[in-house]
């Protein structure tokens, strides 16, 4: 498996490479970050769609695994938004990864189901719902909301996604409904349970609307940020 590239880790290793890079003056460490980025996009992304498969083949450029693998999908836009977000504005790579933001929100958001979840198999209406997807993938709206064109419809999504998440927590904050590990491409998990992975990103979520303020943000509905 040293052939393939993982999904999963973009979001791993992708922020940590830009970090280091900005910190230590080590711009290689952020052309790195760039690239692997640029060739998920190019290599493990349904063509025009925007739906990442779970890893592909570096020597033979295959896809491997299914397309829109939730919490795949929410590992490519963890690692896309906090990499963006890290840049500073003037950098050579900013412009560019925000408009893979601005596409991938798109993409995300057209995925997202009536109760603000995503499921387990974000393309398929009749898979399951999964909370640790619909936690990511509300984390990068949240954080894509902040370009311009983005912030209405992102904030509508998020609220959506906030809503479906309250209703599946226990009276002890526990969150229902997270798939469970994944053992290998093509091999899902069909538990669905408590994951601890869920709870820090509800909570990230949540601390971050609750630090910055985000009441102003309106939906389509002239709610906001009630009770998060």
């Amino acid at each position: 498996m040293a052939d393939y590239r993982y999904v999963d880790t973009i979001g791993f290793i992708c922020p940590f490479l830009i970090s280091y890079g900005l910190t230590f003056n080590k711009p290689n460490a952020i052309d790195l970050a760039f690239k692997q980025i640029s060739a998920y996009i190019q290599y493990g992304m349904q063509a025009n769609k925007w739906i990442p498969c779970h890893a592909y083949d570096v020597r033979t450029l295959d896809p491997l695994g299914i397309y829109g693998w939730g919490r795949g999908m929410g590992w490519f836009a963890i690692g896309l938004i906090d990499s963006w977000e890290l840049l500073p504005p003037n950098h050579t790579y900013k412009l560019k990864l925000q408009q893979y933001v601005v596409d991938y929100a798109r993409s995300i958001m057209a995925c997202q189901q009536p109760n603000g979840n995503w499921n387990w198999t974000v393309t398929r209406r009749e898979s399951r719902p999964d909370s640790s997807a619909t936690a990511m993938l509300c984390w990068f709206l949240l954080k894509a909301a902040t370009i311009p064109e983005l912030f209405v419809s992102c904030g509508a999504s998020v609220s959506k996604g906030i809503t479906y998440l309250k209703s599946v927590t226990r009276r002890d904050g526990a969150i229902e409904f997270s798939q469970g590990d994944t053992k290998d491409i093509g091999h899902y998990s069909t538990l669905f349970g408590i994951m601890p992975f869920t709870q820090g990103f509800a909570i990230r979520l949540s601390k971050f609307v609750k630090d910055e303020g985000l009441k102003e943000i309106i939906y389509e509905d002239n709610s906001v940020y009630a009770n998060v």
